[in-house]
């Protein structure tokens, strides 16, 4: 049995790997990508937005079709549509198409982790959940740290569109071992009662539910923001530090975000107090960011530790879904998982954008310098962080 549950966390891991990936690989490669389609600060966030944006529109849909049939099936065929994302965006060349192909891997990618929490839900006790979820999230987020120093390297060696159109395979490869999944009878499920609406109303009305978006919206996307795209621009533009050295620190940003996925899976069972962890985490990440903001500190070694610190804490949204899971019933928790993470994404895809526009009309537009632009950008996550931790605190432990 326990070999069984550890073939099926491997697999579970790896398409979540393909997510981290996807949303992470534009964080080291857009500098390239930048300079060679000579795109301005509110194309490279409207490129790097698009993704979270199409992702987090998918997963409504996928709620319920979650709910509805074998979850395993579902996930094989939406993996098809990140291969035809990350195919069409190795052989673009132009901004155009890398849009196109960037709403294709959201899309795709929009069952990357519902789709596994679901399936663990189905096959795990919920005691068990938020250990595995952990794992499969940890595992995973090696997806974040590939996209980092290692694929640069690939990328200076065949370019960045070559190393996407090669990646794109993997994914195939991926898709075949998902046909040989074991057969658990918990999995096959269906049923056309799944498909009534009356549950999202059940949910969106729920008084811990909308006291809990605003952390879903803005703490998933206080890391995620940094690591998937504005911390190489930031580092660059600012600090001028060389794509080399960024790539360091972003891969260490994201080892962290694994390590820290590992560790809040066993601090949560261990202090069991859900509350209390997102909180503190929040507050600590928003001092954190708040430090971004002293471009006089121009030292590499202090940049490596902070941005190790944000990858650690950046984690904790781990034990907000945890949350989610004990605060709704079995039968709907594929409807509250994959519409928690429209606002976790579509957050993302917010703060991205809205940092491109900032950057963009205050440097580009009036003049204002590069560091004070990024300054006022990190300044509005950390407002959205304290505002969420206020509404969070509200919420119910159990």
């Amino acid at each position: 049995m326990q070999k069984k549950i550890s073939l099926i966390i491997i697999l579970l891991s790896s398409i979540y790997f393909i997510s981290q990936f996807s949303r992470a690989s534009l964080g080291v490669v857009v500098i390239d990508i930048a300079a060679d389609l000579n795109l301005n600060s509110e194309q490279i966030g409207r490129l790097g937005g698009v993704f979270f944006l199409s992702f987090a529109l998918t997963q409504v849909p996928l709620g319920i079709i979650l709910d509805a049939f074998n979850p395993i099936k579902i996930i094989i065929y939406m993996m098809f549509i990140v291969f035809s994302g990350s195919f069409l965006f190795g052989i673009a060349d132009n901004y155009s198409l890398l849009i196109l192909a960037r709403i294709l891997q959201g899309v795709g990618c929009g069952v990357c982790l519902m789709g596994p929490l679901v399936v663990l839900t189905k096959i795990l006790s919920a005691k068990d959940f938020a250990l595995y979820s952990g794992i499969v999230m940890g595992l995973g987020g090696l997806g974040a740290l590939f996209a980092t120093e290692p694929f640069f390297y690939i990328v200076s060696q065949v370019g960045w569109g070559s190393a996407f159109y090669y990646f794109s395979f993997l994914i195939l490869f991926l898709i075949f071992f998902l046909y040989l999944f074991p057969k658990e009878k918990k999995l096959e499920t269906k049923s056309k009662t799944n498909f009534n609406f009356k549950a999202f109303k059940k949910i969106l009305f729920n008084k811990n539910f909308l006291l809990m978006l605003p952390m879903s919206m803005f703490g998933y996307a206080s890391a995620a923001f940094i690591l998937t795209l504005w911390g190489g621009k930031f580092l660059a533009t600012v600090h001028n530090l060389t794509v080399e050295n960024i790539s360091l620190i972003l891969m260490f940003m994201a080892l962290f975000w694994t390590l820290g996925s590992f560790s809040y899976g066993y601090i949560e069972r261990k202090i069991n107090n859900k509350k209390l962890i997102i909180t503190f985490s929040s507050l600590i990440m928003a001092f954190l960011i708040s430090l971004l903001c002293f471009s006089i500190i121009n030292n590499k070694v202090f940049f490596l530790i902070l941005f190790c610190l944000l990858g650690f804490f950046g984690a904790f949204t781990l034990i907000l879904m945890s949350h989610y899971r004990v605060l709704f019933e079995e039968a709907i928790i594929g409807k509250v998982l994959t519409t928690a993470n429209l606002f976790n994404f579509f957050g993302v895809f917010i703060i991205q954008w809205l940092t491109g526009v900032i950057i963009f009309n205050l440097n580009e537009k009036y003049g204002f310098s590069i560091a004070t632009s990024y300054n006022v950008a990190f300044s509005m996550i950390i407002v959205c962080l304290l505002i969420s931790s206020i509404f969070y605190l509200r919420t119910d432990e159990k």
